[in-house]
């Protein structure tokens, strides 16, 4: 992860970086891989303040403490993020759990309806035809709500045929000659 370091009216002491990074490298795999850390650490009178701000892809965990030396406040900074990140991953764990499966059981899928066929004329719809044996042609034009279904038979000299859809609902096969 990324960090970029701001000082403000101090230097910056190794030991900072070590904790803040330390702690980083621990919390690591709850941030996105984008995430990045901007630690700002200033003087004021006779303290030194610490301001951590880790910038993800789905939020930012933010925290400021104070303390007399800058170890001291990195400590308590980094202690802040870490129960921000650790209970943002709690709530999403609990929302996980809340929504149930995502896949329906077979009990509760709707009843399929029949399929509607309008009575007015002939629909044209390009269909290029597909190589298949006549059973794969027949079961696809089963599946399916056409009327006209056409394919090249491996069977035969692949040749084309034309599976139709008669008004009783018995199904015709046209062999061109």
């Amino acid at each position: 992860m990324k960090a970029v370091y701001i000082a403000r009216r101090v230097r910056i002491h190794p030991w900072l970086r070590d904790v803040v990074d330390t702690k980083l490298e621990k919390l690591e795999h709850f941030f996105p891989r984008t995430a990045q850390a901007h630690v700002t650490v200033r003087r004021e009178k006779n303290i030194v303040a610490v301001e951590v701000a880790v910038v993800g892809r789905h939020g930012t965990w933010k925290a400021t403490a104070s303390g007399p030396d800058q170890r001291t406040a990195a400590q308590a900074v980094m202690g802040r993020i870490a129960a921000q990140v650790k209970k943002s991953k709690a709530i999403v764990k609990e929302e996980k759990k809340r929504s149930g499966p995502s896949v329906r059981k077979p009990e509760a899928w709707p009843e399929p309806r029949p399929a509607e066929r309008p009575a007015a004329g002939p629909r044209r719809e390009p269909s290029p035809a597909q190589s298949m044996f006549e059973e794969d042609a027949l079961a696809a034009f089963h599946a399916s709500d056409r009327d006209v279904f056409v394919f090249r038979d491996l069977g035969a000299d692949a040749a084309l045929r034309v599976l139709y859809r008669r008004r009783d609902g018995r199904v015709g096969l046209v062999l061109p000659e």
